[in-house]
């Protein structure tokens, strides 16, 4: 039976690649829906001002620009989680909507972490590397157990419980610190975290608060060395002083989603140079932000999304 909440004229441009089942649900709700996954953030300029909804991922970014000209509409909604590519105080003085979808991926992200830390633990891509290169090395790459360590996650919303459940059934200890939470399950101070933790996730929104939240100061405040694990935002943590923190020591080893530009081609020299260390460093294990990215996440968010959508404009 088709719905009947939904403004048969509403029109909605999707920017990204996103399951199918969003567009067709919408469809069947009676709205127009332009899926254009290719379409860059000019030609959404040229375009925006026809739309009461935009949904978008990373590619665009929703401004003053975009939002001037878009005189019609209602909601932006980003598919997945982050909302750093939206201008939020703006898109609320022109009462539009902003939501995102982080239901639908931390499971996704939460596996993805899990598997970084046990990678570096264990130097499971080191060893492998070794072996198809004909290298038998087994002293040099024996690993860490999870079992007995205490972890530390800065930011405990979406993602950062999920891999709490997941950490569970590896008895260890969990401590998380979130400035904008209460009375939370594992909660704790940052100054237990530095005293106690072995191992350090982050799990931050990229916000002018949170831009290099974590730096030099930041990781030389543990007690002990530390793995670290980035599964957030690029530019949460500052590279160079982690890079700093591994050659003292501070740091035992990393693995990064995420990283401070990850368009490759368009690095500064700067930025350059810190990627040849990342890349050159066997303590450091790199993928290239896919932690959310799982064939069952993508449905999930088209679901979350559509779910959310029919309630903004019931």
């Amino acid at each position: 039976m088709q719905s009947a909440i939904l403004n048969p004229q509403f029109a909605i441009l999707i920017t990204d690649e996103v399951h199918p089942l969003l567009k067709e649900g919408l469809e069947k709700d009676g709205c127009t829906v332009d899926y254009r996954p290719d379409i860059n953030e000019e030609e959404v300029l040229e375009i925006i001002s026809r739309y009461n909804g935009l949904l978008i991922n990373s590619k665009v970014f929703v401004g003053k620009e975009i939002l001037d000209r878009a005189a019609q509409l209602k909601f932006v909604c980003r598919i997945g989680s982050g909302l750093d590519t939206i201008d939020l105080d703006y898109a609320k003085q022109k009462n539009v909507i902003v939501f995102n979808s982080p239901e639908g991926n931390r499971n996704a992200v939460a596996e993805h972490a899990l598997g970084l830390l046990l990678n570096i633990m264990n130097n499971i891509s080191i060893a492998n590397a070794q072996v198809k290169n004909r290298q038998w090395i087994r002293e040099a790459n024996r690993g860490n157990e999870l079992s007995g360590k205490t972890i530390g996650l800065i930011g405990y919303g979406n993602t950062a419980q999920a891999f709490a459940k997941l950490l569970k059934g590896f008895d260890v200890k969990i401590l998380a610190y979130d400035k904008y939470l209460n009375n939370f399950e594992n909660q704790s101070s940052l100054e237990t975290i530095f005293e106690q933790a072995t191992i350090l996730s982050i799990h931050l929104p990229l916000t002018a608060e949170t831009k290099y939240s974590i730096d030099y100061g930041f990781l030389s405040s543990f007690k002990k060395p530390i793995w670290f694990i980035n599964t957030s935002r690029g530019k949460v943590l500052r590279t160079a002083d982690l890079l700093l923190a591994l050659n003292e020591g501070k740091v035992i080893a990393a693995g990064l989603d995420v990283l401070e530009n990850e368009k490759l081609s368009s690095m500064t020299e700067d930025e350059a140079k810190i990627f040849e260390q990342l890349i050159a460093d066997k303590r450091i294990l790199l993928t290239p932000h896919i932690a959310g990215w799982t064939h069952e996440s993508k449905r999930k968010i088209a679901e979350v999304l559509l779910k959310k959508i029919r309630e903004v404009m019931k």
